[in-house]
């Protein structure tokens, strides 16, 4: 952690933008692999452990395969964004105060680690536990009987594990977000033993379960009856029990979250609210009752297009979800940023004094003596109107002066059509800055 930040160089406020677009990537690719792994590992383990019939127990394999199919997966969505949060966290949250919450942010992502590779385990020991299970007689040898209780032992072990761990690092997860909620300027100190009493946390806790339960009840059905790579074969016997279940279950745990996106946003800290925040959430909820529409008509037709609709839809919630999250901390933290934003300017301007670097002030006239005077004057028409009959529209509307130089379009069918500059922002604003305070003194 002390290295990282140590070589973390100070940003800028516009830069705070694009560090706020890089988070809500990474919390939205994070959000669906961590849910889809945590509700697939309870699902597997309560089918294969719970309930225990042959059926049961296949439907546990499926499941646990989907979202373990490469190792490469749990790397891709899960580390890599898991560590992309940490790294902006450390950028965005410098200050001792903010120590403490760094630590645990490492401690979940090692808990994570070890929770997807003991589900791993436990997903790659399933086709042996079902072979040893079937080939098994009452004539076997002591050792291979041991050999199998040793292997069923392991399987049961690293189910456990990884089930125990990944619950624990969702749990984690949702204390850590909640925790950055409750930032102020004047004081801020992690304890996380003081959030395992925080009702805010709990409520957010069950939310992100019910999305995990969703996730994997609408995959489920989305990969075994309409991706064609994993489509399921009908003949197996299996489709109407694995359809009925995930259908039900997607139904029932989809309904749930709009009462938990209400909650949150009455739970929220009034500074954390925006416009963003609303139309974000609002947008997840008309989403979700899409998605119920979308299932209840593949339960009637039987369609693979409303399971398609659904997969994708339901990815697009938990978009807007991670939006409304990274933005409430971000609204939270404007404060801080502000302060970061002082430290890159006076980093900026020592940098410049030890690199002798001189700032050069934009000179509205001068560009305007270089790109403009060939064709315009202000009180003589040249190959353009003179400024002092076109400005007057201009006069308390600035900005769509400097848009109109930057892209000029034609306006009287008496004049040509003026050429574009090849401006940069900042140059437009000078020259329009220098032509509204011209035209302004030749109006005294």
């Amino acid at each position: 952690m002390f290295l990282i930040s140590e070589i973390t160089l100070p940003f800028s406020y516009n830069y705070s933008n694009v560090l706020q677009l890089v988070s809500i990537l990474a919390h939205s690719m994070l959000y669906f692999y961590i849910f889809w792994l945590t509700g697939t590992a309870l699902l597997s383990y309560y089918f294969e452990f719970i309930k225990r019939d042959d059926v049961s127990t296949y439907m546990a394999r499926v499941l646990i395969n989907f979202p373990l199919k490469k190792i490469s997966l749990p790397v891709v969505l899960g580390l890599i964004p898991f560590f992309v949060i940490y790294s902006i966290d450390l950028i965005w949250l410098t200050g001792s105060e903010f120590a403490s919450l760094h630590n645990w942010t490492l401690v979940n992502i090692l808990l994570f680690t070890l929770s997807f590779l003991f589900l791993y385990s436990y997903k790659s020991t399933f086709e042996l536990v079902n072979l040893l299970s079937k080939t098994i007689t009452d004539k076997e040898s002591r050792e291979y009987l041991d050999f199998m209780e040793n292997n069923l032992i392991k399987h049961r072990r690293n189910a456990v594990i990884g089930v125990i761990g990944i619950i624990l690092s969702l749990f984690l997860f949702s204390i850590l977000s909640i925790a950055k909620l409750d930032y102020t300027r004047d004081a801020f100190r992690f304890d996380i033993f003081s959030y395992l009493l925080n009702g805010q946390v709990y409520i957010r806790f069950l939310y992100h379960l019910t999305i995990s339960l969703s996730i994997v009840f609408i995959g489920n059905l989305f990969f075994n009856f309409a991706w064609f790579e994993t489509k399921l074969d009908v003949s197996e016997g299996l489709s109407d029990f694995i359809k009925a279940k995930s259908l039900k279950g997607a139904v029932v745990t989809i309904l749930l979250q709009p009462a938990f996106i209400l909650i949150e946003l009455l739970m929220f800290p009034s500074n954390s609210l925006s416009y963003l925040i609303f139309l974000s959430s609002g947008f997840a909820v008309v989403l979700i009752f899409i998605v119920l529409n979308q299932l209840n008509a593949y339960g009637k037709e039987n369609l693979e297009v409303y399971l398609k609709y659904s997969f994708f839809l339901f990815v697009v919630i938990l978009i807007s979800v991670s939006t409304r999250d990274v933005v409430s901390i971000a609204n939270v933290l404007k404060p801080k940023t502000v302060e970061i934003d002082q430290k890159f300017l006076a980093y900026e301007e020592n940098l410049k004094g030890k690199l002798n670097i001189q700032t050069i002030e934009i000179n509205g006239e001068d560009i305007f003596s270089a790109k403009c005077a060939a064709c315009h004057k202000f009180d003589t028409k040249l190959v353009g109107p003179p400024y002092n009959l076109v400005l007057k529209k201009y006069e308390n509307n600035r900005e769509q002066l400097v848009k109109f130089i930057l892209n000029p379009v034609k306006v009287d069918p008496a004049y040509p059509p003026m050429p574009a500059q090849g401006l940069i922002p900042p140059e437009a604003e000078a020259v329009a800055d220098y032509i509204l305070k011209v035209y302004k003194e030749n109006l005294k």
